[in-house]
């Protein structure tokens, strides 16, 4: 930010930016959103608190490179923090020819770090003088959406695309406004709710200029419901928003990344009707007489519950054990004294039979069912196996890409160990470590050409059910073993020459300990599988910083360590899982070089 726009925040009296382009000046109090323990006012206590909001962000450096965050669920501040630190830097690049993408230019002050600037900038930011005076749930304006966050929220301002790029390129900061249900290139009017450390959140009231991809969503629900996010947005377009959402992780995640190939995204082949688990739930409010308890899920934003008779995204089954259990629960209503979380899951059943044992019955003879019970166990199909697993544990909610999904990291396994056994003139890969195994997916679907299948989980029920899976299935190439994943290469004899490991940890990812000992073991091959991406790709910068990744020839330049393994990514593959959602599954495959 320049020392002219610094000296302007640090004033009551702003210059800025009208929607327009012309310049005025008001005066305005603090912002409602920022109360007085977030506001910071001198020097000391301004970097002190300016410091806590970059702890809550947790900002951290790898290797000097860039910025990295901490393996965990990320918060809604990052998530459009990165999105406005890429639109501005778009912005700027375009008009400073030749500037280096891993430098963030000063001009922005705390996008790139400066937490001072960033406290100045909150104090005194350039917002209309309605806004600032007013009651911020009260006020409307007309704005302009140039990005969206990885949430599919968008990032508008109250400047037009041509006026953001005056301002920005002259080093100004526009205010940012976070709206839901918009496109990117689209003019909206907007309802602002509340304030946040840098931006105001704003629910959308029309859209007055709509973008090319934007569709009526089918669902009644949707922008009440807390359950979707992109139904307004063109299936294939959906496709194209995750993949930049992969892309922008790996690159935040570090800027070398940038190089790396993504593949288009592999879609669903149910948008809709895909969904075999659902979990509605209630409150019990003394305020709500029993029959008009809303059974549902949560409004956008809220707590509060909002009623809904229909979830579109749900197979039939499912749509069918929804019915069932809303009209069962509103009818003992009345019983409840707090409020509960149902379960509908489909399950599937023997044709003639279906409270029968499925074991003998092929896969293909089973029959869609749903079940109610979170104690009963659940028979799913995949390809040709079946698994069998308790209702209230997790497995795959889209039965209908599985077979994809699980047939492409098979088929990655046997295309790699074909081409190392031709390079190297050796056997191909005999072993298969599948960690965070659960109830044998993945080992059970990929055990066709391995002399073994070993599979790690801390669950003793998942471990039982992972082995009698592969009873019920005929395999007697598998052993799932009870253990934490982070200590399972204590325990492994093969050679890590003819072995492959997937990976599968929860979303907020593995740890350095797991990676650690990974790479130590040395894998031919790795398959990392995430349902958190950018966790993943924290994951995989760890592995850069180690140096045990290179990427495009280069590897982390200021590591000290020499690790015992160094690898090569070949391929990063998302798969839509969850379509209708912000939510992205990725496989990224790992080779050993030698």
């Amino acid at each position: 930010m320049s020392e002219g726009i610094m000296q302007a925040n640090q004033s009551n009296s702003q210059q800025m930016l009208t929607a327009g382009g012309t310049k005025r000046t008001t005066s305005f109090t603090p912002l409602d959103g920022l109360n007085q323990t977030s506001l910071p006012s001198e020097n000391k206590q301004s970097a002190n608190s300016a410091k806590e909001h970059d702890q809550k962000r947790t900002k951290v450096k790898h290797n000097g490179t860039n910025k990295a965050r901490q393996v965990r669920k990320r918060n809604a501040d990052e998530t459009v923090l990165d999105a406005v630190e890429i639109l501005l830097q778009r912005i700027w690049r375009s008009s400073h020819e030749g500037a280096s993408i891993s430098e963030p230019p000063k001009e922005f002050g705390w996008v790139a770090g400066d937490m001072q600037s960033e406290a100045a900038f909150c104090r005194a930011p350039p917002v209309p003088a309605k806004l600032a005076g007013d009651d911020v749930s009260k006020c409307e304006f007309e704005a302009y959406i140039h990005e969206l966050t990885e949430r599919g929220h968008g990032i508008a301002t109250l400047e037009d695309l041509e006026d953001l790029n005056k301002l920005v390129s002259g080093g100004g900061r526009p205010w940012i406004f976070v709206v839901p249900f918009v496109l990117k290139g689209e003019k909206v009017k907007i309802r602002t709710v509340r304030h946040e450390w840098g931006y105001t959140q704003s629910d959308l009231l029309t859209v007055l200029d709509a973008a090319p991809s934007r569709i009526e969503a089918p669902c009644q629900y949707f922008g009440k419901c807390s359950g979707c996010q992109l139904q307004h947005i063109r299936y294939q377009d959906q496709l194209v928003f995750k993949r930049e959402m992969v892309e922008r992780a790996f690159i935040n995640a570090n800027p070398i990344f940038a190089k790396l190939n993504i593949a288009t995204v592999s879609q669903s082949p149910l948008p809709y009707g895909y969904r075999t688990k659902l979990t509605p739930h209630f409150d019990i409010q003394k305020s709500i007489p029993p029959e008009q308890v809303a059974i549902g899920f949560n409004i956008v934003g809220q707590r509060r519950v909002l009623d809904i008779e229909d979830c579109i995204i749900g197979t039939d089954a499912v749509r069918q054990g929804a019915v069932k259990v809303r009209q069962e629960t509103k009818a003992k209503m009345v019983e409840y004294k707090r409020g509960a979380t149902l379960l509908v899951r489909e399950t599937n059943v023997s044709p003639n039979d279906p409270n029968g044992d499925v074991v003998g019955v092929p896969a293909a003879e089973l029959v869609k069912d749903f079940i109610l019970d979170p104690k009963s166990w659940v028979t799913d199909v995949v390809e040709d196996k079946k698994f069998r697993f308790p209702a209230s544990s997790f497995f795959q909610n889209n039965a209908s890409i599985l077979p994809s999904f699980t047939g492409y990291v098979r088929d990655e396994l046997q295309k790699w160990g074909r081409q190392i056994a031709a390079l190297r003139g050796s056997g191909e890969l005999k072993y298969l470590i599948d960690a965070y195994c659960g109830s044998g997916l993945f080992g059970i679907a990929c055990h066709s050409g391995f002399e073994k299948v070993m599979g790690i989980e801390i669950s003793n029920e998942s471990i039982s059910c992972a082995n009698n899976n592969a009873r019920m299935n005929g395999v007697n190439n598998c052993d799932f073993i009870l253990g934490d994943a982070t200590k399972i290469f204590e325990k492994v004899e093969t050679s890590a020459d003819h072995t492959a490991v997937i990976i599968d940890p929860p979303r907020k990812g593995s740890s350095p300990e797991f990676l650690d000992q990974l790479v130590a073991y040395g894998p031919r091959v790795i398959v990392y599988i995430a349902c958190g991406v950018p966790a993943q790709a924290q994951d995989i910068n760890y592995m850069f910083s180690q140096g045990a990744l290179v990427i495009d020839g280069q590897k982390a330049s200021d590591t000290t360590s020499v690790p015992a393994s160094v690898y090569r990514i070949v391929s990063i593959q998302p798969f839509d899982l969850f379509p209708q959602t912000y939510h992205v599954e990725n496989i990224v495959i790992l080779v050993r070089e030698d």
